[in-house]
This record gives structure tokens, sequence and C-alpha cells, in this order.
């Protein structure tokens, strides 16, 4: 699984993902983006791509409140099974959004004693490929929450967990975002069972196995 991602090339991203409508207020760098965490998402709006602020962390419409048992079981979603559940089911035909990164962590060890950071080769931004929903409380207040789709790991990162966060290649990122794409074939091609292997892996502090931890300190290598 994937637990922990940064994002801090903020002023690239309106230029690297065609958002003409700016940012919203609130979008910062983050080097230790954890489940919960409100971070942006990119969704499409009536044809232009749009920058959200959304928690980490699917909340299905039918949940109970904010503190449900999905929210922390859904922060990532193995995109093998990703028609066998209506929720998500749902949300990959008709709510599917681009989370952009620099790059993530894999967290290794049972004693939280190793960690290691993969980004592109090139440290371009990239998108994961997400799912988003907005579900309202008693109160009429609408929470939008994403999860980020994954498949199985390459043998470029060390101690991996098994699974990592699915890369949509830049020609398919339009695509991903057009709400008239349905049907699971067209879905499936955008979802490659095979991880990117462009990728520089490398280990960093193991600080990053606390969501508090924070700074640029935390992508550096050791």
């Amino acid at each position: 699984m994937i637990s922990r991602y940064a994002l801090y090339t903020i002023a690239e991203i309106s230029k690297r993902f065609n958002i003409t409508a700016g940012l919203p207020k609130g979008v910062k760098p983050q080097y230790n983006i954890s489940p919960t965490t409100i971070a942006p998402v990119i969704i499409d709006n009536d044809g232009s791509p749009t920058v959200k602020l959304m928690g980490w962390g699917l909340l299905p419409k039918n949940a109970k409140d904010t503190n449900s048992v999905f929210r922390y079981k859904t922060y990532n979603i193995p995109s093998e099974t990703i028609f066998t559940k209506h929720s998500w089911d749902v949300a990959v035909r008709q709510s599917r959004c681009l989370i952009p990164a620099n790059g993530f962590f894999e967290l290794a060890g049972s004693d939280k004693q190793k960690a290691y950071y993969a980004q592109p080769q090139d440290s371009s931004l990239i998108a994961f490929a997400g799912v988003y929903s907005s579900w309202q409380d008693t109160d009429g207040v609408d929470h939008d929450t994403f999860s980020i789709i994954t498949v199985k790991s390459n043998d470029n990162i060390p101690n991996s967990s098994g699974r990592m966060p699915i890369i949509i290649k830049l020609e398919d990122e339009a695509r991903w975002l057009d709400s008239s794409v349905v049907d699971s074939g067209s879905l499936y091609d955008m979802l490659p069972l095979e991880p990117s292997d462009n990728l520089e892996v490398y280990e960093v502090s193991a600080a990053v196995h606390s969501p508090k931890a924070s700074g640029a300190n935390l992508i550096q290598q050791v």
C-alpha cells in the first residue's frame, strides 16, 4: 500500500496540468502527505481540469460519519479488484481524479527503521490515478475525499509492501478525467497492471513514518 507521498513544487501545478482557474487557497508544499491529510486533487469541471482540496481516504456516500471505518480502509484501492465493490465501481466510472505528486514513500520494516523515496528519474511532476467522492453530513456540510489506485510493486523498491500507486501516463491524463469514458475496458487500458519502472529510488530518513514529521529533509537521501 501507499501511505505517504510528497507534493512540493506547487508553482508548477498550473502549467503542468493546464489549470486555468488557478489554485485554491491553502495549497502548499507538503513533504509527508498521509491518510486523512487535506491535499490537492485534479478533477474535471465542464471540460476543464480544476484543482480541489480533498481529504485522503474515500468516504462513500453511505458512510455514517466522518470517522467511519470506511475512510481508513479506502485510502488505497487495488486496480485488480476496483470493479468488484459497488462504491469503488461507481467512483471509477463516475468520479475519477488525478493526484499530483513529486514522489511517494515506501515505509519498510515493522520496527519503522527504514524508509525509501521514489520519484521520476527526471524529477518531473506526476499524477497518480485516483477516484473521489463527496459525502454530506447531517448539517449539510460536504466532505470531499479521494483514494489512490494501486498496482503490484516492481523490484526496484526495497522491502516493498507489495503495492505502489498507479502513475497515469501523460497522454492518458485528460482521458482519465473525461466522465464520458465509463466502460471497464477503456478504464483498464489506463490502469496498467505493470508498474512504472521510470523511477529513482533511494533510502531516506525513517522520520517519515510519523505523520507529524515535515520538511524537505524527508526526501533527502541518507
